[in-house]
């Protein structure tokens, strides 16, 4: 098991925590992705498609994200729950329409991974801390 903690803390232990979720919600949505893949490729998915996929590849993240850290993790539900639900549309679509374009079903659960760690890592830009965020409005 100290084999397993090593290596996530090698992985995921310099990400901020909106990464985390969509590493999280990538790899769900990847490894899905690549095992119906080859089922699809040939006449692909439209729009409408790739849009369905995600949300419903979506909750399934938002579903594995939330128990891993909510429950596993002990963060706390209300703190998980909602922005974790707008980390695993974005990473899940983005996903599905990478995965639909690449058409690799070996790469879609690294796809995924990547997808998800990059769209987390634009949430946190976007939305700060909510530690800062009250020290610069108590002001």
């Amino acid at each position: 098991m100290t084999i397993f903690a090593l290596v996530g803390q090698w992985l995921f232990g310099k990400l901020p925590f909106c990464s985390i979720t969509g590493a999280i919600v990538g790899l769900v949505a990847g490894a899905f992705m690549g095992l119906t893949l080859p089922a699809i490729a040939p006449p692909g998915l439209t729009l409408a498609g790739i849009v369905e996929a995600g949300l419903m590849l979506a909750v399934a993240g938002w579903i594995a994200a939330v128990v891993i850290l909510a429950f596993w993790a002990r963060y706390g539900l209300a703190q998980v729950a909602a922005p974790a639900a707008l980390n695993a549309v974005l990473t899940a679509v983005l996903t599905v329409w990478l995965n639909s374009i690449i058409k690799l079903p070996a790469l879609a659960t690294l796809v995924g991974l990547a997808v998800g760690i990059l769209v987390g890592l634009l949430l946190c830009r976007l939305c700060p801390p909510p530690g800062k965020e009250r020290a610069t409005h108590g002001r």
